[in-house]
């Protein structure tokens, strides 16, 4: 009952105890061994995860892996890396992916002849394996059409060959698969290795990734060496190109320089031949050309290089020739080759050639200047009728232009140019001031006169160059005087046509003077009568611009050109230069006399200054003065001499020393000096 003592000797209260023991012990044992489960389960699922999570990151670093060596490739292809690098590459990544696994990659030989093929790629194969792959039929022929898969090559008769071959055993198991998919690119990737290596999926998606990859690399491969052929080369008739044949060309002269050898270039152009492409249609006309490469080709030398340079015209580089004889008869058993009869399209066509050749080192050392010259020889041998040869080292006034414009450039890149200066005189003896006139000087014919090379250099724009460095000579020279205290020097400096119709002529000379730190007032152009003629729009704003920096303007050889006089109040210029054919004969001539008169009149009448240039005697000095021209220069006075001789005439004219007049009158008249022929 409720509040009862407990009788502890009672023998079913120690009972009750035992039993309540009992269970709590089974609680206790069912609780911990539910524990133990659970704990165990934990484990095996964080292994599990562990496992899981390892396999994962192998996978991932394995497509990492292989990802990076894909981007490898393609960077292998874009930086154009030779093919047999880029299929190394390629048979890397696959055994990577499939260890125990050889992998080669196999270029079929395009020569019919030789059934065999070489070995594109095959990193780490032995070199007997190699060697016994490229000989001929040691690969079936089966591989080239379609995927082959061969589990035992001992009990395959198709790779008996291969396997006697072989100084080693055989390889259990071979698959292939053509590039691509299919025989088109002619390349396998063939894989050897033990049976077991791999599974049949593993195998399969292996080829097929080194198959695509090995196709994008060969497809690259050729497409690229297309695109190069096609840059360097002429499509119709297989030939170099100009771009080609000048590299050539380059590369030649660079070894005849070191070897002290000879050579030659030639142009070679079809006569007649728009007539005859007219006549049998332009079809037939690419016939006769790609007939024409076909028989050039067989008439040069082995080390020759031919190129066509654009509709019938070709160039032939000989680089080692012994002299001019022998490219006299190369250039023969060329033009006898081109002139057989050929049949184009059933039709019999004949044609000839003009053949022109110049050679180095005897007509220059510089690609552009030999292949000027050879091309103004062929162009004198056509214009003597076609069907011959004409040598660049013969005379011929076409030729010695071309020469002409060769000794110009090479003034400019060797500094053979010189300004002289010829005095200014007035009516009394004063000095007034100097004309500036370049010189050519020659290695071998000395000093060359402007009238023998400024008409060239006008007509090959040489002018320009030429022009900005007499300027830029002639203000380095009038700071260098002004340095010595002789003032600001007055002098005139010619200027061509096509100097100043170029729109930064104005800005260049501003930038000139700039540079040396010049008086604008102490520098005047001469320009020629024509140009104020006929000027255009931008010649005038050229001329504006000129006279707003303050340089005084002058109109050159006043009097050779349509309606001088007409022209003058319309022009603003400073003076006019009589040209010195009315000077020649003013002392023997009364309508010289009186047309000198008329123009010194009107032009004193505009407020112009008057120079007669040309003056070497005194007869021509006195009808002058009487004339009332107020400025002379000529051989009278002083030729043209270097800077250094003009400076006892500025010192005597800064002085004011009566020295003057001997000194002007001193230097020796020397006839014809100035107008002697130069023996080009």
């Amino acid at each position: 009952m409720p509040g009862a003592p407990i009788d502890i000797t009672d023998p079913g209260y120690h009972q009750a105890l035992w039993l309540a023991i009992c269970f709590a012990g089974c609680v206790a044992a069912t609780a911990v061994t539910s524990y133990r489960t659970k704990e165990r389960r934990h484990q095996l699922r964080e292994q599990d995860l562990e496992l899981s999570v390892r396999e994962r990151t192998q996978e991932l670093r394995l497509r990492r892996n292989h990802e990076e060596a894909r981007n490898r490739i393609m960077e292998m292809l874009v930086s154009n890396q030779p093919l047999g690098a880029v299929l190394d590459a390629v048979a890397e990544l696959t055994e990577n992916e499939l260890p125990g696994v050889r992998c080669v990659i196999l270029l079929r030989n395009p020569n019919s002849l030789n059934p065999g093929c070489h070995v594109g790629s095959a990193p780490f194969v032995a070199k007997e394996w190699v060697d016994a792959l490229q000989a001929p039929r040691a690969v079936p022929f089966e591989v080239w059409k379609g995927p082959v898969n061969c589990r035992d090559t001992a009990a395959d008769p198709a790779w008996r060959v291969l396997a006697g071959l072989l100084g080693v055993a055989c390889p259990k198991a071979i698959r292939t698969r053509p590039v691509g998919g299919d025989s088109v690119l002619g390349a396998v990737v063939l894989l050897e290795g033990p049976e077991t290596v791999a599974s049949d999926g593993e195998f399969s998606r292996s080829l097929a990734a080194a198959s695509r990859l090995g196709q994008i690399a060969i497809e690259h491969r050729r497409l690229y060496e297309d695109l190069q052929y096609r840059a360097w080369h002429d499509t119709l008739t297989g030939l170099p190109n100009r771009a080609l044949f000048e590299d050539r060309l380059r590369d030649a002269l660079h070894r005849a320089e070191k070897l002290k050898s000879r050579g030659a270039v030639m142009m070679v152009e079809l006569d007649s031949f728009k007539r005859t492409n007219d006549a049998l249609g332009h079809r037939s006309g690419d016939l006769l050309l790609a007939e024409i490469a076909a028989r050039l080709r067989k008439a040069a030398g082995p080390g020759d290089t031919l190129s066509r340079n654009g509709s019938d015209e070709f160039s032939i580089l000989m680089p080692d020739l012994e002299s001019a004889a022998d490219a006299h008869a190369a250039a023969l058993r060329i033009l006898e080759a081109i002139r057989q009869p050929a049949t184009i399209a059933g039709n019999t066509v004949v044609v000839t050639a003009s053949i022109g050749f110049g050679l180095f080192p005897d007509d220059g050392m510089d690609p552009d200047v030999l292949q000027r010259a050879a091309d103004a020889a062929m162009y004198c041998a056509k214009g003597a009728g076609g069907n011959r040869i004409q040598a660049f080292s013969a005379r011929n006034d076409m030729l010695d232009r071309v020469r002409v414009e060769q000794e110009i450039r090479a003034g400019l890149r060797d500094r053979r140019f010189v300004v002289h200066y010829q005095p200014q005189v007035g009516s009394t003896g004063q000095f007034i001031g100097l004309e500036a006139l370049v010189r050519l000087t020659h290695p071998e014919h000395g000093v060359i006169p402007p009238m023998q090379f400024i008409p060239v250099a006008e007509e090959s724009g040489l002018i320009v160059p030429l022009g900005a460095w007499v300027l830029e000579e002639v203000c380095r020279q009038k700071a260098e005087w002004e340095k010595k205290n002789f003032g600001n020097v007055p002098v005139a400096v010619n200027v061509s046509p096509v100097q100043i119709a170029s729109p930064d002529f104005a800005r260049q000379v501003g930038e000139c003077m700039a540079r040396h730190h010049v008086d604008p007032s102490g520098l005047e152009l001469e320009l020629t009568e024509g140009l104020f003629i006929t000027a255009g729009a931008e010649a005038q704003h050229q001329m504006e611009a000129l006279r707003s920096m303050g340089l005084r303007i002058s109109i050159d050889d006043f009097g050779t050109g349509y309606s001088s006089l007409s022209y003058l109040h319309k022009l603003e210029v400073d003076s006019i230069k009589l040209d010195r054919s009315f000077v020649q004969s003013i002392d023997t001539s009364q309508a010289a006399r009186r047309l000198v008169q008329a123009m010194i009149g009107v032009a004193q009448g505009l407020g112009l200054n008057v120079v007669a240039e040309g003056v070497e005697t005194e007869a021509q000095l006195a009808a002058l003065v009487a004339a009332g021209c107020p400025m002379m220069q000529g051989y009278l006075f002083s030729r043209p001499v270097a800077a250094s001789e003009v400076e006892p005439f500025l010192a005597a004219h800064s002085s004011g020393a009566g020295e003057l007049d001997r000194l002007l009158m001193a230097v020796e008249i020397v006839p014809g000096v100035m107008t002697e022929a130069w023996p080009v």
